[in-house]
């Protein structure tokens, strides 16, 4: 029998086995007539979550995780987002604010900034200081997971986001009574959601930490929990090193529900190797930067970060009075696993396991700490990501071509074409191979025609159309028709296409809700699907950032009262999560709020 077919069988007859013998859920009372509808509103984003995972792999979940929501919530599984820019950045920028990426202006995880000549940082700068202030053994591994790290370290601030979010609105409304939290392993990902000014904005780097921009001084509750002992006096957060990252399904046969566990193109962190089981030192016999990275690379880090939410609703009281508040809790390492492995390996599915029980977790400490009625939990993803390219050339039939794109090699012939179309540039002699290194191309690059190239963006050098004295529109034209002869390129937009082009097709305007001018470069690039660029961030592993489906495909599901129950045909985007919250809390919507509650969420 073919493996498909197997799968498809045993995925159509998984729900049969599964056991009835749990206590039953409590129900969800009705809201009470002339009362706030619930009294904490919770964000749970499961970073790089597809959206067919919660699907496809239903079956292998327990009856109080996501099939809890699926049965008495509200389901929407053809959800994608928008645009083009599906990055951790830009997805949290969205969800909250329920606006694209032209409205909240975080295009990218980093974009060109030429006055500075710099990269930015879209959560963070060296504006600020980290609170508690960073040992010096410890890095930043929080920002930057898919980014590519130099110094100076950026510290998490919201200084970038344009679009308020429903958190801006809570404290608005409620004259700053409604408390706000947002908390991650990543700084991003609590920073840009939880808007100016939260409660409390915090993210992991060898322990729990936020910025100059909120605090000086952390709350108490937080350096308890940082000091928190576990067993032998060690700190909570340490508890795993030299454990082993195991399967969490031993009667379980992975390799029917995802792929093998060791396939061409996994990638490998601190030397840990591809397959089960994981070690969980970063490959070192002491605590340090390896052990925090292989942390975050492993399920064990969501649940550090559910400890630490559940620390902060029981000291801040949340959901306790008739005040609303709001927490978004974004789980990382689902992202970090992702990238690494790709989206069919064992490990995804295990992380994808695991998160059902925290969800489980969670849902059942809310029951207790909150009570049922009294909150409202919406779920989703930031984005979604594509298949390794080895994996995608193997198994699907329209990718058997898919490859790994050099960076450098494409940039240097893309500016071997602009120095035979316009002459060679002026200047000092640049390394076109640099380009595709981050941290040398901030050195400057004054004697070539690209002087940065963040994908999807290149940012041409003005100093150089100025010497040569041609436009800078027909330096990008000619640039977008040397990409698009190119075997692994799909399309290519220049800047004045991307904001003027009267008939856009489907990919142009997800680019377009993608584009701010002055942060956008001069010419976007898109590969072909299932191929990456290739640099020495992405030699292994995959990604996303595309306007492809399997990047836009993110789970949409909404628990909490007044809900029509179960399963939805209709289509939505992430952004309205922005309009579901703001239901939830009794508040308007955000005043950059493109979209209005899925028409079937209420029964409508």
């Amino acid at each position: 029998m073919p493996r498909l077919t197997l799968l498809v069988l045993l995925l159509g007859f998984g729900l049969l086995a599964v056991s009835t013998g749990s206590p039953a859920l409590p129900a969800i009372p009705q809201p009470v007539a002339g009362k706030l509808p619930v009294k904490l509103a919770v964000l749970i984003v499961f970073d790089q979550m597809r959206g067919d995972y919660v699907d496809k792999w239903r079956p292998l979940f327990g009856p109080r995780g996501f099939r809890r929501i699926q049965k008495d919530g509200a389901w929407f599984p053809n959800c994608f987002y928008p645009y083009a820019g599906t990055s951790t950045g830009p997805g949290h920028s969205a969800l909250l604010s329920g606006a694209t990426l032209d409205k909240t202006g975080i295009i990218e995880n980093e974009w060109y900034d030429r006055k500075a000549a710099a990269l930015v940082y879209c959560a963070g700068s060296d504006r600020y200081a980290f609170v508690p202030p960073l040992p010096a053994a410890l890095p930043t591994t929080s920002s930057k997971a898919d980014v590519t790290p130099r110094k100076p370290k950026p510290v998490g601030h919201p200084d970038f986001m344009l679009a308020e979010t429903v958190a801006d609105v809570l404290k608005r409304e409620t004259a700053g009574k409604g408390k706000v939290f947002g908390l991650s392993l990543k700084d991003r990902s609590a920073i840009l959601p939880t808007g100016k000014r939260p409660d409390g904005a915090f993210w992991f780097n060898g322990q729990f930490v936020t910025s100059t921009y909120y605090t000086d001084t952390l709350p108490a509750w937080v350096s308890e929990f940082n000091r928190k002992p576990f067993k032998g006096g060690r700190p909570f957060a340490d508890q795993w090193f030299g454990r082993d990252w195991v399967r969490s399904r031993g009667d379980l046969n992975y390799s029917a529900f995802s792929g093998p566990d060791e396939v061409s193109g996994e990638g490998r962190l601190n030397g840990r190797g591809v397959t089960f089981p994981h070690m969980m030192t970063g490959g070192k016999d002491t605590l340090g930067k390896e052990y925090y990275e292989a942390l975050a690379n492993s399920p064990m880090g969501n649940e550090l970060l559910l400890a630490f939410a559940k620390a902060c609703v029981r000291a801040e009281q949340l959901g306790q009075d008739d005040v609303p508040d709001l927490l978004v809790v974004s789980f990382s390492s689902n992202d970090v696993i992702g990238h690494t492995f790709g989206p069919d390996s064992q490990e995804v599915l295990d992380v994808t396991l695991r998160s059902d029980e925290i969800l489980a977790d969670f849902l059942e400490f809310l029951d207790e700490a909150v009570g049922p009625g009294n909150y409202a939990v919406t779920v989703s993803a930031d984005h979604g990501v594509g298949p390794l390219p080895e994996v995608a050339a193997a198994t699907l039939p329209e990718a058997r071509n898919s490859t790994r794109v050099d960076l450098a090699t494409f940039l240097t012939a893309a500016e071997h074409h602009l120095s035979s179309t316009f002459g060679p540039p002026q200047g000092p002699p640049g390394k076109p191979e640099d380009l595709a290194d981050e941290v040398k191309a901030l050195k400057g690059q004054t004697g070539l025609w690209i002087e940065s190239a963040p994908t999807p963006w290149v940012y041409l050098n003005r100093r150089q159309t100025d010497a040569k004295n041609v436009k800078t529109g027909d330096v990008a034209t000619s640039l977008v028709e040397w990409l698009k002869r190119q075997p692994a390129v799909q399309t290519a937009y220049t800047a004045d296409e991307i904001e003027t082009a009267p008939h856009p097709d489907d990919t142009l305007k997800f680019v377009r809700r993608s584009f701010v001018a002055d942060r956008a470069g001069d010419v976007y690039v898109l590969l072909k699907p299932y191929y990456l660029f290739a640099d020495r961030l992405r030699a292994r592993g995959t990604g996303h950032g595309t306007p492809y489906d399997y990047d836009r495909h993110v789970p949409l599901l909404v628990y909490g009262p007044g809900l029509a129950v179960g399963r939805r045909s209709e289509g939505a985007v992430p952004q309205q999560v922005a309009a579901i919250v703001s239901r939830f809390l009794d508040l308007p919507r955000p005043r950059d709020a493109a979209y209005d509650l899925p028409r079937t969420l209420l029964g409508r």
